[in-house]
């Protein structure tokens, strides 16, 4: 498949995951769809890792890695994206999810020894700050600090928890991605059930069609797709030309809230994404950084 179509429907899978979870939150509580989220995607996963050929057999280190994977990678931001998308748009909630990449810059600044703190990380972070205030803004201002902030930090967790995650794989040994996925999925849906059942009890819902349609896109479309799609980009084109979908998501997010929820943005939402992103891919002059490395030597 060309590179292109590769990252668009890797992107747009990404993107339609806030409209498809704010859906799905109007029927099933988030400790339930989270639940149900990682629960349907497991068995999927299994059996891509089957049909992606052998499996090295998991040790000790392997399962580590998976365990701690799947707390910051799939439970944690499956839930918070979740509860988060009941106050915000979804169009928004793109966007916030879009500050990962600035997360995992500011994580690994300080948990990892090869990549330590400069002048150039530290001004992209305080960008990247100010660019999340302005998409928060408007709704903090139209819609009161209770309801538009909760969700907010609500849905702010996912991708922190997301670059805690990655930060965390860097410092481990590779795996089998189909088989991590798939460990991580296990460890998400045994976390995560005894945790819904306390905090939503019993819960009914009739299964509608649509219902079962909005799943099914939540978890097919949205979650397995979209990470096979980056997977194949990644062994396609290189893990830089796949982050390019991280970047993109947003815009697919903000079209999909619009035309299927009838969500309008601000313009200043858009101008806090242009900061996100540019805090996260552009860098520091030349002359500039040359300057801040001499004056450290």
């Amino acid at each position: 498949m060309p590179t292109p179509i590769l990252l668009i429907l890797s992107a747009a899978g990404f993107g339609a995951s806030p409209l498809l979870i704010a859906l799905n939150v109007e029927h099933f509580p988030p400790w339930t769809l989270a639940a149900l989220r990682s629960a349907l995607g497991l068995p999927l996963l299994i059996i891509i890792a089957g049909l992606s050929g052998p499996q090295r057999r998991l040790d000790a280190h392997d399962l580590l890695t998976g365990v701690v994977g799947g707390v910051l990678v799939v439970a944690v931001p499956f839930v918070s994206m979740a509860a988060g998308m009941q106050y915000i748009p979804s169009g928004m909630g793109g966007m916030l999810y879009a500050t990962m990449p600035l997360f995992t810059l500011a994580l690994a600044a300080v948990f990892l020894r090869d990549e330590p703190a400069t002048l150039e990380q530290v001004l992209r972070i305080i960008a990247g700050i100010l660019g999340v205030a302005l998409i928060a803004a408007p709704a903090l201002l139209g819609g009161g600090l209770q309801e538009a902030g909760l969700g907010t930090a609500l849905t702010l967790i996912s991708p922190l928890s997301y670059a805690a995650g990655n930060v965390w794989f860097r410092r481990r040994r590779k795996m089998q991605p189909f088989m991590l996925s798939a460990l991580m999925f296990a460890v998400g849906t045994l976390t995560v059930w005894p945790l819904a059942l306390v905090f939503d009890g019993a819960v009914s819902v009739e299964p509608s069609p649509y219902v079962l349609a909005i799943l099914a896109g939540l978890v097919v479309l949205a979650t397995i797709a979209p990470n096979l799609f980056n997977y194949a980009l990644v062994q396609q084109a290189g893990a830089n030309h796949a982050a390019l979908a991280m970047f993109l998501m947003p815009g697919f997010a903000v079209v999909f809230g619009f035309i299927f929820n009838a969500e309008r943005l601000p313009l200043l939402t858009f101008v806090g994404l242009g900061l996100v992103i540019g805090a996260s891919t552009a860098r520091l002059p030349k002359w500039l950084r040359a300057r801040h490395l001499a004056r450290a030597s």
